[in-house]
């Protein structure tokens, strides 16, 4: 396990305790976008959806970028649209912007891949953060990148109506940690002790994460509290078998005026998993364009951006009170 890719840096670590005096926000609508991975199709169409708030006369949403809204785009121009985008909203570090603001000698791509992912798949992420890395580096508009980045957090609080959100890319305690992924859940209807001391430490009700690229959404109850996780998965890939749409979480005092795949209410505040039906033709011209076949990227994701993942919305609507 100490091939790059798969160490986690100790500078990486945070812990749900931070997230109590962490910087916060209050806000009626908020969308917390993970995963954008450079696709600006799939941040135009995050656009449209927040226009189609304003239109039905719902407050104006707030964007939070939780990390890794770079990655694909290695190209100049698509880089700085994603960049100045993303930085006119609230974003905090993923680990790729971590290793894109300060690269950590031997990290490679700075994801601590788990066991489960395979070392071809290691290799290639590896090899994409080191053309991100150069790009950056040798090419003068980029300059500021690492400069601009260094400055976000690494968690955000937010609140919405009553209800207090932690804002973060892995899981409390690691920038790149997998502890909530879906595979790593319990069942329904258990919540386990680090669970629990996690919401009790940050003293939050809702965990909204990303890094591990699936989505779900689960409900967490002990004595006579209740809390949510959701793990967007990722907003610019395909996330479940047969759809390539990508996928938002949307939090909001309001219903969701536009259709959601699942979600719940916690404290009165509507809580959903949104799905990002982005221009798909266009991503995967500019997505082959930066990325041929043979390249990293492609190995890694061509299959999933043509056929989504195993995945269904009914497997990860964990919420046990609303029908997908």
């Amino acid at each position: 396990m100490s091939q790059p890719g798969r160490l986690c840096p100790l500078h990486y670590q945070t812990g749900p305790d931070a997230l109590r005096t962490a910087p916060q926000r209050r806000c009626p609508t908020v969308y917390l976008v993970g995963g954008l991975y450079g696709n600006d199709a799939a941040l135009a169409a995050i656009q449209a959806l927040a226009r189609r708030e304003r239109a039905a006369g719902h407050p104006e949403p707030l964007l939070v970028f939780n990390g890794d809204f770079h990655w694909l785009d290695a190209e100049t121009a698509v880089f700085r649209h994603i960049q100045e985008t993303v930085l006119d909203q609230a974003a905090i570090l993923g680990n790729v912007e971590a290793e894109l603001a300060q690269p950590t000698p031997g990290i490679g791509c700075g994801c601590a891949y788990p066991a489960t992912v395979d070392d071809a798949t290691v290799m290639h992420s590896n090899r994409i953060m080191a053309r991100l890395q150069r790009m950056v580096a040798e090419t003068p508009a980029l300059h500021e990148v690492a400069r601009q980045l260094s400055g976000l957090p690494r968690q955000i609080r937010l609140v919405v109506g009553d209800l207090r959100v932690g804002v973060i890319h892995g899981d409390p305690e690691s920038l790149a940690g997998w502890r909530l992924a879906l595979e790593q859940m319990p069942a329904p209807g258990r919540t386990p002790s680090h669970i629990r001391r996690w919401f009790e430490a940050s003293e939050v009700d809702l965990f909204a994460c990303s890094h591990t690229c699936l989505p779900f959404a689960q409900r967490f109850t002990w004595e006579r509290r209740q809390a949510l996780i959701f793990n967007n998965g990722a907003a610019g890939l395909p996330n479940f078998r047969g759809d390539r749409r990508g996928v938002i979480t949307r939090i909001g005092e309001t219903p969701a005026p536009v259709p959601t795949l699942y979600g719940g209410v916690l404290r009165g505040v509507h809580c959903d998993a949104v799905p990002v039906a982005y221009d798909t033709a266009a991503w995967v011209r500019q997505f082959r364009a930066i990325w041929p076949e043979g390249s990293a990227a492609c190995h890694n994701y061509a299959r999933r951006l043509a056929h989504g993942t195993g995945l269904t919305p009914q497997g990860a609507n964990r919420l046990g009170d609303r029908r997908p």
